[in-house]
């Protein structure tokens, strides 16, 4: 199988623990972290910051590496950085993007994925970097 474009996204942690998420206005209309895809010849860092900035307006502060994620059905990598930190006022770009808010990790929205469930537990449980496959078998959507 071809490699696909990696993704890349941003936790952002709020002083009460809690989560960001945006809402997608496409497909199965997910709650799903901030992100998207990496472009040629763009690092994922910048794709992750480049993504918050498109479709929520905001800059993150100093970020790192939260986890990386092997998506075989895909053969490419999603990658999750953390902040605590972000500048700017929180705005949705109406295209991709038409909800936005910050959740508790045991009070998230619906319909979320599995993974992105995951993912968000990995930003805020975990002081290292996870790497972890996450098999098409294995997904669900939590509604």
């Amino acid at each position: 199988m071809p490699r696909t474009h990696d993704a890349s996204g941003i936790a952002i942690i709020d002083d009460q623990n809690r989560i960001l998420l945006v809402h997608q206005n496409y497909k199965d209309k997910h709650w799903s972290l901030p992100g998207g895809i990496v472009e040629d010849n763009e690092s994922v860092w910048d794709a992750a910051r480049r993504e918050l900035k498109e479709e929520i307006s905001v800059e993150a502060g100093d970020i790192e590496l939260s986890g990386i994620y092997y998506m075989s059905h895909r053969n490419g990598y999603i990658y999750v950085f953390k902040t605590r930190e972000f500048s700017g006022e929180l705005k949705v770009d109406g295209k991709e993007i038409n909800e936005y808010g910050f959740f508790d990790i045991d009070n998230l929205p619906r319909p979320i994925t599995n993974f992105t469930v995951e993912r968000i537990r990995d930003a805020i449980e975990n002081s290292k970097p996870v790497f972890k496959d996450q098999n098409i078998k294995d997904y669900t959507t939590l509604k």
